[in-house]
């Protein structure tokens, strides 16, 4: 078996300073910037690695980007890859996850041609994501161009009589599957630490000649590259709240501190409606929208269960459709799910699109792309929304890629605007506003050169609507042709585990850190706080911790809040025994509400929260749990 590793050169998200920035076209003038390799390609490295070490064959490592992008394969090849290719062309720049995608996937079509003979027994390994685009679109629109099966939030694999086995990340838990064919692509969340680089290896890699083609070597379509190949554009970049703004407010006594964090949620809650409330888009007199069609929410199942951030997308499609005079349409596929329509309707579908077909039992993101897709081609909706939950980041950007359309990731906000720019004169379009760059900005984003506009939403950012009995919808079923050949991949078995879901859907988060201590401390006081202050707000809480806490093994890099972790935004974040290192502020400033406990009251912690509490967890946190607790008795 062969390798290809996707690998990025990537800007130091920790130093870029505002001259990097072309604030007009909304880029990053990457010649400014000290560049790094992508921290989660190194994790891809070495798990091709240690896929080689089990099962023999060649490490290709490629990337695209500008001639000095070449230093990235270099790293590559210092530390075990055995062969690299630089795609390199002006006409690639500028190109969203579509148009990067594209050029990379005819890539790998000329290596295997050129490098493996023709073999198509190779594993094509990428990290989850960029730290600069945080999108984790590219891989499944590349494995969709390919027509291959893609996995995702990969932690591990295993070779079982030849077959190739990956466990992967859910929002339940851990599945293990095997792809049925090959090539295949793997996307790794979470694995090891990549080797060192030795000095002999160091200087055979400066020595070797990177290949270089350009987009005309890869027989690639001019009008698929590039800005012109891009199907979203950049409305505006800005820099988001200067997280320095916040006073900390410090307390003496627990009590105080919970009676004000009550206070606060509730005002939040309040302002977040007014906000809600107060922005009504109006479509211009005598124009039309330049879009039509329902507004769509892929309703996310697992098991029977509704995951609730799908309520809380039919909440925002409410809005947008009452102020362009469209319907909402909710999509539900899965099996024996038929029960799960007028919980739909109830939260504000007032149509629901369901496919209830044996191979749609559980998710496989081949299948499921193929059936949204062919529902998108027959009924044209003007907009579809996902999820930014595991399952809707790996399914979204294989649909969207199908339907030739654009795709925002992980949004903030959305929001209709009228956009003009050069020939651009847009009514009623979807204005979707991201973090980017690890937090240091935003991003507004407007869909092109597509006829349907796609976002994932960020769970808990969106409000749902309260469920009423009183509404009423339509179901259409859909039946779709699925055979075992569609299938792609085989579920080997799965372990619900809430643990390790994506804590980018929590609404509450207590972070731990390396004043933990050991683990037995984390779990002690970390855990059963997590699970308090889910209680006493009434809202999903997970676990979170710094990366001194996962390299430290309190608990698994799935729970990481960071630069090289992930980037949250929960109603409320407790940061304990957490210092405040730039690299953790990047991931949670956005939160709404900051507390900070910690010892040292010096800690940077305290200079980016709302509320805090000097001294020792061992004290402070158990205190803080009996409050919490006689709130609710």
């Amino acid at each position: 078996m062969n390798y290809i590793v996707l690998v990025k050169q990537v800007p130091d998200v920790k130093n870029i300073p505002n001259e990097a920035w072309d604030w007009e076209k909304g880029t990053l003038k990457r010649g400014l910037l000290d560049n790094v390799c992508n921290e989660f390609d190194k994790q891809a490295l070495a798990f091709a690695i240690e896929m080689r070490e089990q099962k023999y064959g060649k490490i290709l490592a490629l990337s695209m980007g500008p001639p000095f992008a070449e230093e990235v394969l270099k790293y590559a090849l210092s530390i075990g890859a055995d062969m690299a290719v630089l795609l390199t062309d002006r006409s690639l720049g500028g190109a969203d996850t579509a148009a990067t995608a594209y050029p990379l996937a005819q890539a790998i079509r000329k290596i295997q041609k050129d490098f493996f003979i023709g073999d198509s027994n190779y594993t094509i390994i990428s990290g989850m994501q960029s730290v600069d685009g945080d999108t984790a679109q590219v891989p499944p629109q590349i494995a969709e161009d390919l027509g291959i099966v893609h996995i995702a939030y990969t932690t591990s694999f295993s070779f079982n009589n030849n077959e190739l086995q990956v466990s992967r990340i859910t929002r339940r838990g851990l599945e293990t599957v095997t792809p049925l064919d090959s090539p295949c692509m793997v996307t790794v969340a979470n694995f090891t630490e990549p080797p060192f680089a030795t000095f002999s290896r160091t200087r055979w890699a400066a020595s070797q000649q990177i290949t270089k083609w350009s987009a005309e070597d890869i027989n690639a379509d001019p009008s698929l590259i590039g800005l012109s190949g891009s199907r979203t554009t950049v409305f505006k970049i800005f820099s988001p709240k200067d997280v320095s703004d916040r006073q900390c407010l410090l307390f003496d006594k627990v009590p105080d501190l919970v009676k004000k964090l009550e206070e606060a949620f509730v005002n939040n809650l309040e302002s977040s409606d007014k906000k809600e409330e107060g922005h009504v888009y109006s479509i211009p007199e005598g124009r039309k929208p330049s879009y039509q069609g329902e507004i769509w929410v892929y309703a996310e199942q697992e098991g029977g269960e509704i995951n609730p951030a799908t309520f809380e997308l039919l909440g925002k499609a409410t809005g947008l459709a009452r102020s362009l005079g469209e319907k909402v349409g909710a999509v539900l596929l899965g099996k024996n799910i038929k029960n799960l329509t007028m919980e739909l309707i109830k939260y504000g579908a007032e149509k629901v699109y369901i496919a209830d077909h044996v191979h749609l039992k559980n998710f496989l993101p081949v299948p499921y792309a193929m059936v949204i897709s062919d529902l998108i081609e027959q009924y044209k909706p003007q907009i579809m929304l996902f999820s930014a939950t595991p399952l809707g980041r790996e399914l979204a950007p294989r649909v969207a890629y199908r339907t030739r359309s654009g795709l925002t990731a992980d949004c903030t906000g959305l929001d209709l605007v009228d956009f003009q720019r050069g020939k651009q004169d847009l009514v009623g379009v979807l204005k979707q506003t991201r973090p980017a760059l690890g937090g240091n900005i935003m991003a507004s984003i407007i869909t092109q050169n597509s006829n349907i506009q796609m976002s994932t939403a960020r769970p808990g950012v969106m409000k749902a609507l309260e469920p009423s009995d009183k509404r009423q919808g339509e179901v259409i079923n859909y039946a779709p042709s699925l055979t075992e050949n569609d299938l792609r991949e085989k579920i080997i078995s799965a372990e619900v585990c809430p643990s390790v879901s994506d804590i980018k859907e929590a609404a509450a988060i207590v972070c731990g850190g390396a004043g933990c201590k050991n683990k037995d401390t984390f779990d002690k006081y970390i855990i059963p706080l997590a699970e308090k202050l889910s209680s006493f707000l009434d809202v999903e809480g997970m676990v979170g911790a710094s990366r001194a806490a996962v390299e430290m093994g309190f608990i698994d890099r799935s729970h990481q809040v960071g630069q090289t972790g992930q980037t949250v935004k929960p109603k409320v974040y407790i940061a304990v025994g957490v210092s405040g290192a730039v690299q953790h502020i990047t991931g949670m400033h956005n939160s709404d509400i900051i507390i900070a406990i910690n010892r040292d009251s010096k800690a940077p912690i305290f200079k980016v929260c709302d509320f805090g509490i000097v001294g020792n967890m061992e004290e402070v946190v158990p205190q803080l749990i009996k409050a919490l607790d006689s709130k609710n008795s």
